[in-house]
């Protein structure tokens, strides 16, 4: 029987077919070919649309002509197809809402805990400690009036936030402290339960970025929902148009740009997705430890 060692390394080995995803995308050639068809996508659709019309139009071969059962079985495809993905991502994004929700109120819960121990510890403290009941103070008063929807807390550029500021001041008044003075052992396990609880607590609030950064990376689905929708809402509108309303009996050139067009543009809608869904798995595993031995040549941005 294998032992605990062997099985987490079992678990572990990299998969062949991602490390290659890994290394294509990380090809320049392929990066820029991605970022030109993303940024100009409606200069690409619209440019095949005008292309494949005026080849319709000059060729007027029958061959061109798309049936319109074909075109019909087409657009419903599509409709289908894009109907189940956009059910698959209203549940993802849904369920994955709630979970960030429900884990940013369990921290929230937490950090009113650690505050209240906090707050015993400054009414408890020694005399040795005088020196860190203003710190000690600043730091609960800062921190009892924040209500979850002031949170994450966090700094954009040079900005330093009084959280931080106040976290310094104490820690430099800590490290003083031990330099200069020699408490007794009650003192310094008070001390070092004061330090506990801070450093809790700058976890919790770390935590609470990184849940802020999740729901800025779920905005990316939220944007592919609507862009999935609006196609969704022209192929049901040209399933009309050609099912019902036989727009290719009136205009039979128009059968092979439209289908073309909404094929390219659909392609790249789902090209989208799939950056968005590579973007959220980097940023949630790419600094793993597990991950970077698999890539270890790997690097992305901060």
């Amino acid at each position: 029987m294998p032992t605990r060692k062997a099985q987490r390394l079992e678990i572990c080995e990299p998969v062949p077919g991602l490390q290659i995803l890994v290394q294509l995308s990380n090809t320049p050639l392929v990066r820029t070919v991605i970022a030109i068809v993303t940024h100009h996508q409606l200069a690409i659709v619209g440019f095949v649309f005008v292309t494949t019309l005026v080849f319709s139009i000059r060729e007027n071969a029958p061959w061109l002509t798309v049936p319109k059962q074909v075109a019909i079985e087409f657009f419903s495809a599509v409709s289908q197809s894009l109907a189940a993905l956009l059910g698959v991502l209203i549940v993802f994004l849904t369920f994955t809402s709630q979970l960030i929700a429900q884990r940013r109120y369990e921290d929230y819960y937490t950090l009113q805990i650690q505050i209240d121990q906090l707050i015993r510890l400054t009414q408890s403290l020694p005399p040795e400690l005088s020196n860190f009941d203003k710190t000690l103070i600043a730091l609960i008063n800062y921190l009892v009036p924040l209500h979850l929807k002031d949170l994450p807390v966090w700094s954009t550029g040079s900005q330093v936030l009084p959280w931080d500021e106040l976290l310094d001041n104490f820690k430099n008044e800590y490290e003083l402290t031990q330099v200069q003075q020699q408490y007794s052992l009650a003192t310094h396990l008070h001390q070092q339960q004061i330090l506990l609880v801070i450093n809790n607590m700058e976890e919790i609030l770390e935590r609470f970025s990184r849940l802020y950064n999740r729901i800025l990376e779920m905005s990316r689905f939220i944007l592919a929902i609507v862009k999935l929708s609006f196609l969704l809402g022209v192929s049901l509108v040209f399933l009309l148009l050609f099912g019902i309303i036989d727009l290719q009996r009136k205009l039979p050139d128009l059968s092979l740009p439209v289908i073309v067009s909404l094929a390219v543009w659909v392609l790249i809608a789902l090209l989208e997705l799939v950056l968005d869904t590579w973007f959220l798995y980097k940023n949630i595993y790419g600094s793993s430890s597990h991950y970077l031995h698999f890539f270890p040549n790997k690097k992305y941005p901060n």
